[in-house]
């Protein structure tokens, strides 16, 4: 599990004064990326071997308005994983801990090209251990 800290822009705001839908996906973005580089693995790396990793599906729950000047804290943790597929949940609170959201998003590992998903543990094993890591109960 790791938690950001996002300090809410003036240009991620609507006409009505509060954070646009749309940005709430970049602040998931942003603190998952921050939870792979924290547990070793990083999203360049992948690209760089020829394959990257689309999001399948994403849902946000929004629950309370942002606005500019706050600070959105997102937590985020790997929810579940099978060699394809990983959903990684997420938590958003205000700074004064206050939910403002719930999150998940899906993701599989595709090649570059043909975009044909592939199995994480014969093309990523370092990646694969990392996930049965985290997936595991602490003991």
């Amino acid at each position: 599990m790791h938690t950001i800290q996002i300090p809410v822009r003036y240009q991620e705001t609507d006409m009505m004064g509060i954070v646009y839908h749309a940005n709430y996906l970049v602040y998931l973005e942003i603190a998952r990326t921050e939870l792979l580089r924290e547990l070793g693995v990083e999203y360049k790396d992948m690209e760089q071997a020829g394959f990257v990793s689309p999001v399948t599906n994403v849902s946000v729950d929004y629950k309370k308005s942002v606005t500019f000047g706050d600070t959105v804290h997102v937590r985020v943790w790997v929810d579940s994983y099978s060699k394809i597929r990983t959903v990684y949940g997420y938590e958003l609170t205000d700074q004064d801990g206050n939910l403002v959201g719930s999150a998940k998003t899906t993701h599989v590992v595709v090649k570059q090209g043909d975009f044909k998903p592939v199995r994480l543990d014969r093309e990523f094993p370092e990646w694969h251990d990392m996930y049965m890591r985290v997936m595991s109960p602490v003991t």
